[in-house]
């Protein structure tokens, strides 16, 4: 059984008391949010695995399943944060929520 299966098992107050106090904060991603569009940042591998599991646009992707599953990786020290987070931005990319904002040379 995958990580990212036995975490679907969890009710959501089990989730949270399970994962909730492992942050493991990395620079922040931006992405759309569900509210109008008004962009979010997420700032570790906690949140961005609660983003992939409850709030995510799109259902399925393989992008998004290599994402879920990078993160429980994370979350068990088994990935990076920084592979988490490249993961995450991929998934983003592929349900078209990814900011990236170009900043100019001023």
């Amino acid at each position: 059984m995958t990580v990212v299966t036995e975490f679907w098992e969890l009710n959501r107050n089990e989730q949270r008391a399970h994962f909730g106090n492992m942050s493991y904060p990395f620079p922040p991603v931006t992405i759309e949010s569900r509210r109008l569009g008004k962009p979010k940042n997420i700032c570790s591998i906690s949140e961005a695995a609660e983003y992939l599991l409850m709030k995510w646009p799109i259902h399925e992707g393989q992008k998004l399943k290599a994402a879920r599953q990078c993160c429980f990786d994370a979350l068990d020290g088994k990935a990076s944060a920084a592979d988490a987070r490249s993961a995450f931005v991929e998934a983003a990319k592929e349900a078209h929520i990814f900011v990236d904002y170009v900043k100019s040379g001023k």
